[in-house]
């Protein structure tokens, strides 16, 4: 593909992290579109999901996914938009299990708990890498982002892994208009960390009121 429209915001040939991207429900198929459409090239996705009849409103799969695994049926999807053949793994990661990292890596968290959340942290904690935590429910999503290489980022990371997270009705989970809100908000922070730039640690918005909470590092 050519970017010669974008190469002056981001230039694909300029690349230096690979993505690994955990979860690849709403905000993870919707994110690693957005990556591969910007011009990463180096993805990864896990999840060891299948696609659902609920998941079409909300997630980046056809009618026809319905019964694949979402890692297979996202490789097909990014291919056929970008022509793109990203790294997958049908694997359910847990607190023995080590991902691919070196010094060039953003990790981005697509998870649906606290616990998930904890486990996988708990893997990488001691990698200098970054680090990018997306949480929504409803109308509101917040971004955690850190550099895994300063303490200072750790620790404020790990804060909030202790929050309590508010249960939200079963009609009220998850709507197109914030989980694509996210997906893009999460693009432009990984474009951000790639080019050195700076960027915020903790980003929260809630599309009803449009009150927006951010903390720029």
């Amino acid at each position: 593909m050519e970017f010669t429209r974008q190469n002056r915001i981001f230039n694909p040939e300029n690349q230096k992290n690979k993505i690994i991207v955990i979860g690849a429900g709403s905000t993870g198929s919707f994110i690693t579109l957005n990556l591969a459409k910007l011009g990463f090239n180096d993805i990864e996705v896990y999840d060891f999901d299948k696609v659902e009849s609920h998941n079409i409103p909300n997630q980046f799969y056809r009618i026809n996914d319905v019964g694949k695994f979402k890692v297979e049926a996202l490789s097909e999807i990014i291919k056929d938009f970008t022509d793109l053949d990203i790294k997958t793994s049908k694997k359910k990661l847990g607190v023995k299990d080590m991902l691919d990292l070196d010094l060039n890596t953003i990790v981005i968290f697509c998870v649906d708990t606290m616990k998930a959340r904890q486990e996988i942290y708990s893997t990488i904690k001691d990698f200098p890498i970054k680090l990018i935590d997306t949480r929504m429910g409803g109308e509101g999503y917040q971004i955690y982002s850190s550099n895994l290489e300063k303490e200072e980022d750790k620790t404020d990371y790990e804060k909030t892994l202790n929050y309590e997270t508010l249960e939200t009705t079963c009609g009220e989970k998850s709507v197109i208009f914030t989980i694509l809100s996210i997906a893009s908000e999460t693009c432009n922070i990984v474009k951000k960390m790639d080019k050195g730039e700076s960027y915020p640690t903790k980003l929260k918005r809630h599309l009803s009121t449009y009150h927006i909470i951010t903390k720029i590092k």
